[in-house]
């Protein structure tokens, strides 16, 4: 089918809305832990001149070869930093999306109409939104859409489809997903490969190349796959996604426990994002079917290649997202051509579809889209305060708690960024570390009574947790216990303990000294006014609700039961209509036997969400707890 020109009024806007709402999902306060290890290893590479080499950052594992293929991107953020600090980094990861939805907007338009390519577009950017994070993946996305264009050029490009192999080098030394570029020139060999053979005429009309065109795409794959050599580990840095392929598939350590590598259905994950996937595979199977007889079998293999991989793990959904945009817009566009629709209709649509993404490009500046995913990201820029320990890192220069330091998986970047001379017990890279320190780290996490076996032995001088997330609270609980350590300071999300022996008695008592200070103070300090309606409507305060409820379930693990209640309340004053505080409040009421409170909240909740089975559920045991 030849191409439409990207051009007129309605595409040119329907291309901006796009554009901006992938820009809206991109600007928000820096959430990803992993982006601080990214900028640790720019900023390492400039002050030494070379790649890394060993693990340089890590307490237990630091002669452990470190094959760092995300060298091109660590360049390129620490570079975003050196000229606007964190906003850099948030105005980087904004223009990749941007970009991303631009190249893919016009190989859509190839198709499909204005509107319909802005709808495909957007539902994809939906499912792909939590992705959009200062990652090399963004760079990926770019890459992935070029190829696209390129593929989805053939034979009308010529020789330009040649630039694959340049776009592969550049990809093998920006991520270690790089072989997601060779998957998709794969297909798209092989569904031209197909074509030779004697199948449904039409399909080898939407399929077939002519003799000089297949050639050429044979070239590019073999010269595509032989380009993953160019990288400074040569061999081995090819056969990465062989070694890190194990450890985030199946029922691997990793796969079971980090959230993206977990699969979509049953995940927990935000189930609105799911369902959009969900409806995303079904309409582009439907597309297929719709096309059956015209099938172009480079698209459909690339479709169930990463249909079938976005089944597996929550972070491939956006590759699966991409490819679906121009596969429906291809299969639907001509069908779309062949009805009739009266123009007063044909533009209603357009502009139902135009109305509908403006409003949610509105919904994600106000954090009302956040807020009805129950996700903590708040539109804007600088850095997010439910998600980084700045005012914990700040205690401990002052108080000069420093040395070996065991951490959680989420603060080691951020301790690697801040505290450039620390050395961390684990980070988010999964290929620098031996498993067996993985292994223990779990271990700890899980039961922390095996502290004395998997860590003690490293000779710590301090912990920091970070308890925003409940799987923390067992080890922080632990600690806080005694156990050999002392808790120093804790905030809303994060925690700081020292150990509880003569050498470290100064720092600890300095710190513990200066922390009841503190405490003190902010116990008297009366709580902040809370937003009005209004002010509510046009920035929902999600990260600080969060916050909140964070600290209140965390004070209440350690037995802070009146403090929790005030932490939980102050999440309350600031969304009224957020059920899980509501529920919160009341199980700390109930644990203070308080029942006639927690009733009375629980009640509130379910008035308010009528048919919440956990509340429900709740109502039910605490009427036969009474009664007994």
């Amino acid at each position: 089918m030849g191409a439409r020109p990207v051009a007129g009024r309605g595409s040119r806007v329907a291309a901006a809305a796009v554009v901006l709402l992938a820009v809206a999902f991109s600007v928000h306060r820096l959430e990803d832990f992993d982006t601080w290890y990214h900028l640790a290893a720019g900023r390492l590479m400039l002050a030494t001149g070379t790649w890394p080499a060993t693990n340089t950052f890590s307490l237990t594992a630091p002669d452990y070869p470190w094959i760092d293929l995300h060298w091109i991107f660590q360049l390129l953020l620490y570079a975003a930093w050196t000229v606007g600090g964190v906003d850099g980094t948030i105005v980087l990861a904004a223009t990749l999306m941007g970009a991303t939805t631009y190249v893919l907007y016009g190989v859509a338009r190839r198709f499909a109409p204005p509107a319909l390519a802005a709808l495909l577009l957007a539902v994809a950017l939906v499912i792909s939104s939590p992705r959009f994070v200062p990652r090399p993946e963004l760079l990926s996305f770019l890459y992935f859409a070029l190829y696209l264009v390129l593929l989805e050029g053939q034979p009308r490009n010529g020789r330009a489809v040649f630039f694959l192999v340049p776009l592969q080098i550049l990809w093998v030394n920006t991520q270690g997903i790089f072989a997601v570029g060779i998957a998709l020139i794969g297909c798209y060999w092989l569904g031209a490969t197909l074509a030779l053979l004697p199948l449904p005429r039409g399909w080898r009309a939407a399929s077939g190349l002519d003799p000089a065109a297949w050639r050429r795409l044979t070239a590019v794959l073999a010269l595509a796959t032989l380009g993953c050599l160019v990288n400074p580990w040569g061999v081995e840095g090819a056969l990465f996604p062989l070694q890190l392929l194990p450890r985030v598939t199946g029922s691997s350590l990793f796969s079971t426990r980090i959230g993206e590598f977990q699969p979509p259905l049953g995940s927990g994950y935000a189930p609105p994002l799911v369902a959009t996937w969900v409806g995303l595979l079904a309409v582009t199977a439907v597309s297929f079917a719709l096309n059956a007889r015209r099938w172009h079998l480079g698209r459909l293999l690339a479709v169930v290649a990463f249909g079938y991989l976005s089944t597996q793990s929550l972070r491939n959904m956006a590759f699966f997202g991409w490819i679906a945009v121009p596969a429906i817009a291809a299969n639907a566009g001509p069908w779309l051509a062949r009805r009739t629709l009266a123009p007063a209709l044909r533009s209603a649509l357009a502009g139902a579809v135009l109305g509908g993404i403006f409003f949610l490009i509105g919904a994600v500046i106000t954090n009302q889209y956040s807020r009805a995913m129950a996700i903590e990201r708040e539109f804007g820029l600088g850095v997010s305060r439910a998600r980084f320990p700045a005012d914990a890192i700040a205690f401990m220069d002052r108080m000069d708690v420093t040395g070996r330091a065991f951490n959680c998986l989420a603060m080691g970047g951020y301790l690697e960024w801040s505290r450039p001379q620390a050395t961390v017990f684990v980070d988010g890279r999964l290929e620098a570390f031996p498993e067996a320190v993985f292994r223990r780290y779990f271990a700890v996490m899980e039961r922390p009574e095996t502290w004395p076996l998997n860590v003690a032995p490293y000779g710590l001088d301090y912990a920091l947790l970070y308890h925003g997330w409940s799987n923390r609270l067992p080890l922080v609980s632990y600690l806080a216990r005694g156990h050999g350590w002392t808790m120093v300071y804790y905030d809303e999300i994060a925690s700081v303990f020292v150990p509880t022996d003569e050498a470290h008695r100064t720092t600890r008592e300095r710190a513990s000294t200066a922390f009841a200070e503190m405490r003190r103070a902010r116990l008297a300090a009366p709580d902040p006014e809370p937003p009005n309606a209004w002010r509510r409507a046009l920035s929902a305060p999600v990260a600080e609700v969060w916050r909140q409820r964070a600290y209140g379930t965390m004070l209440r693990s350690i037995g802070l039961a009146d403090e929790a209640v005030r932490a939980f309340r102050r999440a309350l004053a600031l969304d009224p209509g957020n059920i899980d505080a509501r529920v919160d409040l009341g199980l700390t009421y109930w644990s203070l036997d308080r029942r006639d409170d927690a009733l009375a909240q629980w009640r509130e909740a379910l008035r308010r969400d009528p048919g919440n089975e956990r509340v429900e559920q709740i109502l039910v045991r605490a009427g036969g707890a009474a009664a007994r």
